[in-house]
């Protein structure tokens, strides 16, 4: 296997090269934008919609990379092309594109606005970032709705894209402590439903497909799969308020996420939902994204994370 590549402002170097300044003010406070993109039969899925989002997050930021996006989508293609010889054939890549405002001098209070910004390009492994989400594939996953709330678009916008996310690791950590299953499912400050820890959260309810509204949550790239997939499974995709009352009584309900697809959701705080079992719309969504796409997600995923799996059980880490 050939070693994987990185990339750091506009050089291609390998991936042990690859080191962040501890004064980058993404480091220092958080103030990276970021996508997590991945690919279908080695074909990046949706790269313009995510690069469009990282570009709107940067705007909404008054941060500028100093890459048009189309430089940005060929330096991409270009990583893309570098990594392909470092997995199985039977793999696919996943990565994350990132942007900060760059490195500030150590004494320096902010705003941090005339620094060389820093883009990098790391890979993210699929079959070890899927090891842990298998069993929820495969049999759905609990969800628990902690005391950390999620933080209300005015103080942060969760729409965009930023490693800013001290609420979230808080909330999952409150989740496992009740159920070591569990993921976490954040409310906003009215009590209602926003989304997980790392993607979207979605219910079934008579037919349609739910979402809870855009105003406090990430628009997620594979909620747009799910609702561009919706008409195709004679469904209604609707964008409203959501309690936990409709979690508790509704048909169904699943995480949409890029390394996933989706994933579904059995139990809420200890409240079975439908039958507790994963259901119907979830297997559907799942086939015709295959169909889509070439690709079954969860057979991709029970086949890569093999080797991890078998690693974990004698102890060890070689990814």
């Amino acid at each position: 296997m050939s070693e994987r590549t990185a990339y750091l402002n506009g050089h291609f170097i390998p991936e042990p090269e690859l080191r962040l300044a501890p004064y980058d003010v993404g480091v220092r406070i958080g103030e990276f934008v970021f996508e997590t993109v991945r690919t279908y039969g080695l074909r990046p899925h949706r790269l313009r919609d995510h690069l469009d989002r990282l570009y709107a997050s940067m705007k909404a930021l008054d941060m500028d990379c100093g890459m048009s996006i189309e430089e940005m989508e060929e330096v991409t293609h270009e990583f893309i092309e570098r990594n392909r010889a470092t997995i199985e054939p039977y793999d696919d890549l996943m990565w994350n594109n990132d942007c900060s405002r760059g490195i500030a001098e150590p004494f320096e209070l902010g705003p941090y606005d005339s620094y060389e910004r820093t883009v990098f390009m790391a890979v993210i492994p699929l079959g070890p970032s899927l090891v842990g989400s298998l069993d929820g594939l495969e049999n759905g996953v609990p969800v628990v709705i902690p005391p950390t709330r999620n933080l209300p678009a005015r103080y942060l916008d969760p729409k965009m894209k930023n490693r800013n996310r001290l609420h979230y690791g808080r909330g999952m950590r409150e989740a496992r402590k009740v159920d070591p299953r569990a993921e976490a499912l954040l409310v906003d400050d009215e009590g209602c439903i926003t989304e997980g820890g790392g993607a979207n959260f979605l219910i079934v309810k008579d037919g349609a497909i739910i979402s809870p509204e855009g105003r406090n949550i990430l628009r997620g790239v594979t909620r747009e799969d799910v609702r561009d997939l919706a008409p195709q499974l004679g469904m209604e995709f609707v964008e409203t308020n959501l309690a936990p009352y409709d979690v508790m009584t509704a048909d169904e309900a699943f995480f949409a996420s890029t390394p996933f697809f989706v994933m579904p959701v059995t139990s809420i705080d200890g409240r079975r939902i439908g039958t507790g079992t994963p259901g119907p719309v979830v297997d559907r969504l799942i086939d015709a994204f295959a169909q889509q796409v070439g690709v079954h997600p969860i057979e991709q995923a029970r086949k890569i994370t093999q080797p991890y799996l078998a690693d974990r059980q004698k102890g060890s880490r070689p990814y």
